[in-house]
């Protein structure tokens, strides 16, 4: 009730997975997700509350660790991303809803680059954004139907 998350997944291969989440007993709304692990990240091993200018987090969905310790949430229901050091502490939190450059409909999938750029996926706009690790925007891909170049809903974005 406090608004503290506690996460802890540690994957035992690459590959596709069902990571199960529970909070006080009770089954998390949607899970099991099906989930894609890439590479094996380190444990998220204590509470984290994660506060936005709102006062609480919203509905988070995709979760990235950047290798210069810090991770990224989307929040989807809050429209927002928030960037967490290695103490869980917020550490910058960025967008609000709307379809222009650096705003988002429905954030879902996150990702960092080597340079620990921001990859994220912007679901109802059918646009991937990419952000420097400030929050600022660079660029973005991609627009809504099924050809070429096009997209309809991502929900998930990985880069290599």
């Amino acid at each position: 009730d406090d608004g503290s998350y506690l996460a802890s997944f540690v994957a035992e291969q690459v590959g596709e997975a069902k990571l199960s989440v529970s909070i006080n007993g009770h089954q998390l709304r949607g899970s099991p997700y099906s989930i894609v692990v890439c590479r094996n990240y380190p444990a998220i091993d204590k509470p984290s509350k994660i506060v936005n200018n709102n006062g609480s987090m919203g509905e988070p969905w995709g979760v990235a660790f950047g290798n210069n310790g810090l991770w990224a949430v989307a929040d989807w229901s809050k429209h927002c991303v928030y960037i967490l050091n290695d103490k869980d502490e917020l550490v910058k939190q960025f967008g609000r809803k709307g379809s222009v450059d650096g705003q988002f409909s429905c954030p879902r999938g996150v990702s960092f680059d080597s340079h620990n750029n921001l990859y994220i996926a912007d679901r109802d706009n059918h646009r991937i954004q990419k952000f420097d690790v400030n929050g600022n925007y660079l660029l973005q891909f991609g627009s809504v139907g099924s050809s070429d170049g096009q997209l309809q809903h991502p929900c998930g974005v990985v880069v290599h």
